[in-house]
C-alpha cells in the first residue's frame, strides 16, 4: 500500500481548447468585470510616461472619470501641487531609526492610520535623546495630510491636537498659505473629483504608493477666493469642533477617575510590557484558566473597584443596559454600488470619512435592520481581532449597520449612556472587557463576557455628570460631520453645475415674480461683483471695521439701525 502511494504514474493535464461563444447578456457581463479606457498619446507626456492600469483608468464620477468632469465643469484648473500650482510645499520625512520608551518620558507618536481618527489614539512615544531627526515629524497647524502607502485616499488636517505630536513618514505633509485654503483643498480630496485623481497616481503591485511629485498632476478648481473661503472655513471649523469634543472626552475621564476615587491603573498596576507573576486562589479561578483572564492589571482593577464605596453591579444589569446586542442573524450579505445602506466596519466606526464603505441592498436586508441598525448614544464595542475599542455612535450615522464584530450596547432607559461609554472606554473598562478575550489567532469576547463586566453605580448626579460631557461631545461630532458633508456638497454641485440648495419662499405683494425679472447668462457672478466693489476701498478704511464683523454682522447692524 505504501509502495503503490508513492509510485509517480501520472499524465499530465492537458486541457482541450475549445472555441467558446456569448450570448449578449454574457457579453454585457463580462465588459462590466473588464474595465477598460482609452487614451490620446499626448496624455503620456502629461503623466510621465505611466502606463499602469491603474494609473489609466480611473474611479467613475458619475459616468465620467474625475479629470474629465472637471474638464467638462468649465471651471479655471489648477494644480494641487507645484510652482504655478495651489501649493509650493509638500513632502514627507526620510525614514529614520526611532527609539521607543515609556509614555511618562517621550514624545507621542501617531500612525498613518490616525489622521482620519475621530479620537486619534497614541499607542507609542519616540526618545527625545536617541531618535535621530524627530523634528522632522512633527507637523505646523492646518498641514494637509495625505496617507502615502497602503490605504490611498485618506485625507487629514493638522489641527490643534495634532501639535506638540511626531507623526508616521507614511504620510505626506502638503502645506497651503492659509487655513481657508488648507480647508479647501481637504473638501477637495475628499470629494468624489479629488479622491479618484489620489487613487489614479498611486503605483505598486501589492502595496500602493503615492510620492509628493506626482500631487502635481492633481487638478483642483481654481475658484474665487470667496468661495474658496467659504467652503475652507468650515472644514477647519469642523476640525476645530472634534477638538473639542475630544477634549469633553478627556474631560469626562477625568471627571470619572475624580468623583469615583480611582486611581489611574498605570499608577498602581505592574508595568504591562515587563514578566510579571501573578499568584491566585483556586477560589478566584472562576472557571478561566488563560493567564491573561488574570493578568495584574485586570486584579488590581478588580481590587480597587472592591473598595469602593458605592455599589458595583454589572454591565448587563437591567438598570445599567436595556440590551447588549450580539449580531448573530447577519451572515449572507447582499451589496450595491449605489444607495442602500452604508454598512461599516469595526475599523470604520472610528474613522471621520470613510472611505470604501459598503452598501447592503435594502429590500434583501430588511429583516436583518432590527439588529444590525445603528442608533444615536448606542455604543459600540469591538469584540474581535481587536479586542475593547469604544465608540458612542453620533447622529450621522444613526440607520446605518455595522458589521458583526462590533458588539451593540443600548443604555438602561434611566441609565445615561454617557456615562456607560466613559466606564468602558476608560482604563478599568478596558482591562475588565479585554481580560475575557479567548482565542489563538483571531482574539474573541461574546456577549455573556461583556454582560458580566463590573459597573460602579455612583449618585445619579455624578453619571450625569460625567455622562453629558460625552453626550455633548457626541453633538460636536454630529455638528462636524454636517458641516464638513454640507461644504463637500456645495462644492461638488459647482463643479458638477447642479443646484445645492434650493430655496422656497411665499411671494409677497411687495416681491416682484422671478418669471419678471430677467435672466442674463453673462452676468458677473455676486462674489466676482462683491471682489471687485471691495478692492476699490482703501486698506485704512478696512482697518476701521471690528475684526469680528463677520460673525457678527447682524449685531453691528442692529448698531448702526439704532443710532
Amino acid at each position: 500500500m505504501v509502495s503503490s502511494a508513492l509510485r509517480l504514474d501520472f499524465s499530465p493535464y492537458a486541457p482541450t481548447l475549445e472555441l467558446l461563444t456569448f450570448s449578449e447578456a454574457e457579453v454585457e457581463q463580462i465588459t462590466d468585470v473588464i474595465r477598460h479606457t482609452t487614451i490620446q498619446f499626448s496624455e503620456l507626456d502629461k503623466t510621465e510616461i505611466r502606463l499602469d492600469a491603474v494609473f489609466n483608468i480611473e474611479t467613475p464620477a458619475d459616468s465620467y472619470s474625475a479629470a474629465t468632469s472637471l474638464r467638462d465643469s468649465g471651471l479655471q484648473l489648477i494644480s494641487l501641487y507645484g510652482r504655478e500650482g495651489l501649493c509650493q510645499e509638500a513632502f514627507y520625512p526620510s525614514q529614520i531609526k526611532t527609539a521607543y520608551v515609556r509614555s511618562r518620558n517621550g514624545i507621542p507618536f501617531l500612525s498613518s492610520s490616525e489622521i482620519t481618527s475621530l479620537q486619534p489614539k497614541i499607542d507609542n512615544f519616540l526618545s527625545q535623546e536617541y531618535t535621530q531627526n524627530l523634528e522632522t515629524l512633527f507637523l505646523r497647524k492646518w498641514d494637509i495630510l495625505l496617507s502615502r502607502s497602503g490605504i490611498i485616499g485618506d485625507v487629514g488636517l493638522a489641527t490643534e491636537a495634532f501639535l506638540d505630536k511626531a507623526l508616521s513618514t507614511d504620510v505626506i505633509r502638503l502645506r497651503a498659505d492659509d487655513p481657508d485654503t488648507a480647508g479647501y483643498i481637504v473638501a477637495f480630496l475628499r470629494s468624489r473629483y479629488g479622491r479618484p485623481q489620489l487613487i489614479q497616481i498611486a503605483y505598486g503591485s501589492i502595496i500602493s504608493y503615492i510620492e509628493p511629485e506626482y500631487l502635481k498632476q492633481v487638478m483642483i478648481p481654481d475658484l474665487h477666493t470667496i468661495r474658496r473661503i467659504e467652503i475652507g472655513r468650515s472644514m477647519c471649523k469642523a476640525g476645530e469642533l472634534r477638538d473639542e469634543a475630544n477634549r469633553l472626552l478627556d474631560e469626562a475621564d477625568r471627571l470619572l477617575h475624580e468623583r469615583l476615587n480611582l486611581p489611574y491603573l498605570k499608577t498602581i498596576a505592574p508595568d504591562t510590557n515587563a514578566s510579571v507573576e501573578t499568584t491566585i486562589n483556586v477560589s478566584e479561578w472562576k472557571g478561566r484558566l488563560e493567564g491573561s483572564f488574570h493578568a495584574a492589571v485586570a486584579i488590581a482593577a478588580e481590587k480597587q473597584l472592591r473598595s469602593l464605596p458605592v455599589e458595583i453591579t454589572t454591565v448587563g444589569d437591567t438598570r445599567v443596559t436595556r440590551e447588549v446586542r450580539a449580531i448573530t442573524k447577519f451572515r449572507k450579505r447582499v451589496y450595491v454600488e449605489k444607495g442602500g445602506i452604508p454598512m461599516l466596519s469595526s475599523k470604520q466606526l472610528f474613522q471621520i470619512d470613510p472611505i470604501d464603505v459598503k452598501r447592503l441592498a435594502k429590500g434583501a436586508h430588511t429583516k436583518d435592520l432590527s439588529e444590525i441598525q445603528l442608533e444615536e448614544n448606542m455604543i459600540a464595542v469591538t469584540r474581535s481581532g481587536t479586542i475593547g475599542r469604544v465608540q458612542i455612535i453620533p447622529a450621522y450615522m444613526a440607520d446605518w449597520t455595522a458589521s458583526e464584530h462590533a458588539t451593540r450596547f443600548l443604555a438602561a432607559l434611566d441609565m445615561n449612556a454617557g456615562y456607560l461609554y466613559a466606564w468602558l472606554a476608560s482604563d478599568y473598562g478596558y482591562s475588565l472587557m479585554t481580560r475575557h478575550s479567548y482565542g489563538s489567532v483571531i482574539l474573541e469576547v461574546d456577549k455573556e463576557m461583556f454582560s458580566s463586566v463590573p459597573i460602579p453605580l455612583p449618585d445619579r448626579i455624578i453619571r450625569d455628570e460625567i455622562g453629558n460631557l460625552v453626550l455633548k461631545a457626541n453633538a460636536l461630532r454630529d455638528e462636524a460631520w454636517r458641516k464638513e458633508q454640507t461644504a463637500i456638497g456645495k462644492l461638488e454641485s459647482l463643479i458638477a453645475k447642479e443646484p445645492f440648495i434650493r430655496i422656497k419662499k411665499e411671494a409677497t405683494n411687495d416681491t416682484p415674480s422671478l418669471r419678471d425679472v430677467p435672466f442674463d447668462p453673462n452676468a458677473i457672478p455676486i462674489w466676482e461683483l462683491a471682489a471687485q466693489i471691495t478692492a476699490s476701498i482703501p486698506a485704512e478704511e478696512w482697518a476701521k471695521l471690528p475684526s469680528d464683523l463677520a460673525q457678527n454682522f447682524d449685531y453691528y447692524q442692529n448698531q448702526r439701525d439704532d443710532s
